[in-house]
C-alpha cells in the first residue's frame, strides 16, 4: 500500500472511540462510531468515485468489538475492548513505518518532505507503536488478573496518561536537540551530482543518518612524485592516529568548493597560496554517514606549516611506501581508496621549485 491516506480516518475512528467510551460511555461511543465510519465511508465514495473500505472496516470492527463487550460486561472478555483497539491501531500505524511506505502521501501536495525527516518521522511512530503494544499487552492482562476498577483504570486513563508524558517528552527531546543544533556546524546536504537539496548539522551528517553532503580534498605532490599526508590527531573520534590525505574537511552550508578547500588547505597545514587540479567527485560511504568527496591535486604551494590541532604530523611518503602492505595499517581507508583510484597511475611531476 503506497497510499497511506486511507489509513488515516480508520486511525481517527479508533481514537475517536477510546475517547467517547471513556468520556461518554460505551454505547454512545459505538454509535458515534458507527455514525462517523458510514459517514466518511459515503463521503469518500462520493468524492473519489469508488468506495475506500479502511474506515469501514474500521467501524465495523469497533462496533464488534464494543457489541460483545457490552454482551459479556462484568466479564474479563467485556473489559477486552480498549486493548483490542489498541491492537487493531497498532497494526494500522505498522504499515505507516514499512521500509518501502512512502508517508509524503499523507501530507499535501505543496508540502515536500526530506528523507531525514521521513526517518526521524518513522522512528517517532516505531516508539510510539511500541508503547500502544506494550500498554495493550498490560490492558489484556489487567482484564483477566486484576479487580474490575483497577483494569477500568489500566484500560482507560492510564493509555491517555502514557499518551500524553509521550508526546511531552518527545517535545522535549525536540527542544533540546534544537537547542545543541543551534551551536552546531551546518552542512549542505546535496544529490548525486552535488546540488543542494537541504541542510543538516554535522551530529545529523556523522550519526548514521546517512546525509550526503561535500567534502573537499587536496593531495600534495613534490618533483619527485611524493604524496604528502598528514598524520590525524590523536583527539579525533574517527581513525585517531592514521595517516590521511593532505587537507580533508567540509564544505560549509553556503559555501563554494573552491573556497572551502582554500580554508581548510590553510586551516590544517597553514598554505595560503597554491594551485590545484580538480580530479573528479566520487561518492564515499561508511558505517556512519556518506560524502560527496571532490578532490584535488596540487603541485605548487606556498610552505607547508602544520596546525597542531588539526595534524599531529606530517611527512611526504614515497609511493613505494604507501603500496606497501605492511603499510596499509597506517593509513586511512578512504585515503587507500583514493589513492588506488585517482593518484597511483598519475605520472611524476617534472622537477621544478615549489
Amino acid at each position: 500500500m503506497r497510499n497511506l491516506k486511507p489509513l488515516v480516518p480508520a486511525l481517527l475512528l479508533l481514537a475517536v472511540y477510546l475517547v467517547a467510551d471513556t468520556c461518554l460511555g460505551p454505547l454512545v461511543g459505538l454509535c458515534v462510531t458507527a455514525l462517523l465510519g458510514a459517514g466518511e465511508f459515503l463521503l469518500s465514495w462520493i468524492k473519489n468515485k469508488r468506495p475506500v473500505w479502511t474506515s469501514l472496516g474500521a467501524a465495523l470492527f469497533v462496533v464488534a468489538v464494543g457489541t460483545l463487550s457490552l454482551a459479556f460486561e462484568g466479564t474479563p472478555l467485556g473489559k477486552i475492548r480498549n486493548p483490542a483497539m489498541e491492537t487493531v491501531a497498532c497494526l494500522f500505524l505498522a504499515l505507516l513505518v514499512r521500509p518501502k511506505a512512502d508517508l509524503s502521501t499523507l501530507l499535501p501536495a505543496s508540502v515536500k518532505l526530506s528523507p531525514d525527516r521521513a526517518r526521524a518521522m518513522k522512528r517517532i511512530l516505531r516508539a510510539f507503536i511500541f508503547l500502544l503494544a506494550a500498554h495493550a499487552l498490560l490492558a489484556f492482562a489487567s482484564a483477566f488478573l486484576l479487580p474490575l476498577n483497577v483494569s477500568a483504570f489500566v484500560s482507560g486513563p492510564l493509555l491517555y496518561i502514557l499518551v500524553l508524558l509521550f508526546f511531552l517528552v518527545a517535545m522535549l527531546k525536540k527542544r533540546l536537540l534544537a537547542r545543541v543544533d543551534s551551536r552546531d556546524e551546518w552542512l549542505p546536504v546535496v544529490d548525486g551530482q552535488g546540488r543542494v537539496v537541504g541542510k543538516a548539522t554535522r551530529r545529523q551528517c556523522h550519526s548514521g543518518g546517512m546525509l550526503l553532503h561535500p567534502v573537499v580534498h587536496l593531495h600534495i605532490l613534490n618533483t619527485q612524485g611524493d604524496i604528502y599526508l598528514q598524520r590525524r590527531s590523536l583527539k579525533k573520534k574517527l581513525l585517531p592516529g592514521r595517516w590521511d590525505t593532505a587537507v580533508g574537511g567540509h564544505v560549509d552550508f553556503g559555501e563554494k568548493i573552491e573556497d572551502a578547500l582554500k580554508r581548510e588547505a590553510r586551516e590544517e597545514l597553514g598554505i595560503e597560496r597554491f594551485r590545484a587540479r580538480f580530479l573528479g567527485s566520487y561518492l564515499w560511504e561508511s558505517s556512519l554517514e556518506r560524502e560527496l568527496v571532490f578532490p584535488f591535486l596540487c603541485v605548487h604551494h606556498s610552505p607547508i606549516r602544520p596546525d597542531n590541532d588539526e595534524v599531529s604530523e606530517g611527512r611526504f611518503w614515497t609511493r613505494t611506501e604507501i603500496e606497501n602492505p605492511a603499510n596499509a595499517p597506517l593509513l586511512t581507508p578512504q585515503f587507500l581508496h583514493e589513492y588506488h583510484r585517482l593518484l597511483r597511475h598519475l605520472p611524476k611531476p617534472p622537477s621544478s621549485p615549489a
